[in-house]
């Protein structure tokens, strides 16, 4: 701009307003999807860690050491996966990741909860009010996913991450010499980095579980006479105490003799007792020896005593 003379005006940098850039603020459903995500990681983490320190401190899966590491490297993994995808949701990457193992979740948690309803309502539970707790954690664990979901297909979180991923630039900065903001350089890419941070712990983490596990696992100490092995310690365990809530005094004499060594006491104590009774398994499992049960077949493994 010129003066009637000719003149060019000065133009001097414009101050830097007080107020913050204008930036689309990410919805709090975002945030409480991705939150969620975080603890839903953590539970599941949580799992690997109170199986594998069973393992290691004797308490260990026993014969079915397959399934706890087939149970530890899916928790890893939907663990890793939730971790990942809470990240990228909270930078504005995409929501894909934190949909799928929202489904993923909710499909497996909801099978397991009717899978566990069918059992106590059908079955003869030991512990009525214990399975009655764990309905109830896991239908705490199935409304995670299920809230995430919802939160995640919100129409404000899809309009959010829609316009992360046009811009593709940085915060907005100052400038000076226009008198208003513009774009900010493109961050540098670090997807990858996040992943690589993000998943390389849970990795080692399953590596660790899952050794622990075999190498905990219970190894055969007694082979049949048609060379199937049995896996157990090999050690009685004591029968039920008269203070005990399973304690029945009908039982208590077989009980007593299959924990001395009889193995005729514990194939009577499997034939006389009431299906799913605790002094069935016990007599099974020949005085807790084995891992499995041999359903009347103590004399046939060990021989008459042991």
């Amino acid at each position: 701009m010129s003066d009637q003379y000719g003149w060019q005006a000065a133009r001097w940098p414009a101050p830097a307003p007080t107020t913050p850039a204008p930036v689309g603020a990410r919805p709090g459903q975002a945030t409480a999807a991705a939150v969620l995500a975080f603890v839903q990681a953590g539970l599941f983490l949580l799992l690997v860690l109170v199986v594998t320190i069973a393992s290691v401190v004797g308490d260990g899966p026993g014969s079915e050491v397959g399934i706890a590491v087939l149970v530890t490297l899916a928790a890893c993994a939907l663990a890793g996966f939730d971790l990942l995808g809470g990240t990228w949701l909270l930078r504005g990457t995409g929501r894909t990741m934190l949909l799928v193992t929202s489904c993923v979740e909710a499909g497996l948690l909801g099978l397991l909860f009717l899978v566990a309803l069918v059992d106590v309502s059908t079955g003869n539970p030991v512990d009525p009010g214990g399975d009655a707790l764990g309905l109830v954690v896991v239908l705490l664990l199935l409304a995670v996913p299920v809230v995430r979901l919802v939160l995640v297909l919100q129409p404000r979180v899809a309009a959010w991450v829609a316009g992360r991923q046009r811009t593709r630039t940085g915060p907005p900065v100052w400038a000076p010499h226009l008198g208003q903001w513009v774009p900010g350089p493109a961050p540098a890419a670090t997807s990858t980095a996040a992943a690589v941070a993000t998943l390389v712990p849970v990795g080692v983490l399953a590596l660790v579980a899952t050794v622990a596990l075999a190498v905990s696992g219970s190894s055969t100490v007694v082979v049949d006479d048609f060379g199937t092995g049995y896996t157990g310690s090999g050690v009685p365990s004591d029968p039920p105490s008269p203070g005990d809530a399973d304690f029945d005094v009908r039982f208590d004499g077989d009980a007593r003799d299959c924990h001395d060594g009889d193995m005729a006491a514990c194939d009577d104590l499997y034939v006389e007792t009431p299906v799913g009774d605790p002094y069935e398994e016990y007599g099974s499992t020949c005085g807790g020896r084995l891992d499995d049960e041999t359903y009347g077949d103590c004399v046939r493994i060990f021989g008459p005593t042991d």
